[in-house]
């Protein structure tokens, strides 16, 4: 089964798509999945991970990779408790897409979403195939920057690969800042 798991490349939280075998216990195949082995249980909203000596940039994508899952709020790892992913914000990028995972098999109509912290908490996402845009849409985050906030929209393309761009439009002129790509297939 596909599964989205969350790992740091270049100082960054990236979504990556593996696939596991199908289970129940999502929560274990995605610390396994990020090449970490540690015994996961999950209960009352917590995720506990034992994994005692966990880097910092292990316990960023081990946090966001399990808050994803409704069951999970916090994370206990590497000796800390409570953990959110407001305490790993130092590894989130600017503008963060997290649907559809890179690789995803999205329809003619789908869902982008993630969070961003931008001016304004505008940025502008499109679908984009070899450099022809074939849906644009500006998007207002629930919240601007310094803080950040979610944001959500529907994109339309044709069957095949599509690129997902995403950026925030300069104040001054309107050039991209802050662009994340996403290359995605759009099935019939």
């Amino acid at each position: 089964m596909p599964l989205t798991v969350f790992r740091v490349r270049g100082g960054v939280l990236r979504p990556v798509t593996v696939h596991v075998p199908q289970t129940k216990a999502v929560a274990a195949a995605a610390v396994a999945a990020l090449g970490l082995h540690a015994t996961v249980s999950v209960g009352g909203g917590t995720a506990r991970v034992d994994l005692p000596k966990a880097t910092d940039e292990q316990v960023a994508e081990i946090v966001y990779s399990l808050t994803q899952f409704p069951t999970v709020q916090r994370v206990d790892v590497a000796g800390r408790t409570g953990l959110t992913r407001d305490d790993v914000v130092g590894y989130v990028p600017p503008i963060l897409v997290e649907r559809p995972a890179p690789g995803a098999h999205v329809p003619a109509r789908f869902l982008v979403a993630g969070t961003a912290s931008v001016f304004e908490a505008t940025l502008v996402v499109e679908a984009v195939r070899d450099g022809t845009v074939l849906d644009r849409r500006t998007v207002t985050a629930s919240e601007g920057a310094p803080a950040r906030g979610a944001f959500e929209t529907m994109l339309r393309a044709t069957p095949g690969r599509v690129t997902v761009r995403a950026y925030a439009p300069s104040a001054a002129d309107g050039t991209p800042q802050h662009e994340v790509e996403v290359a995605v297939e759009v099935t019939p």
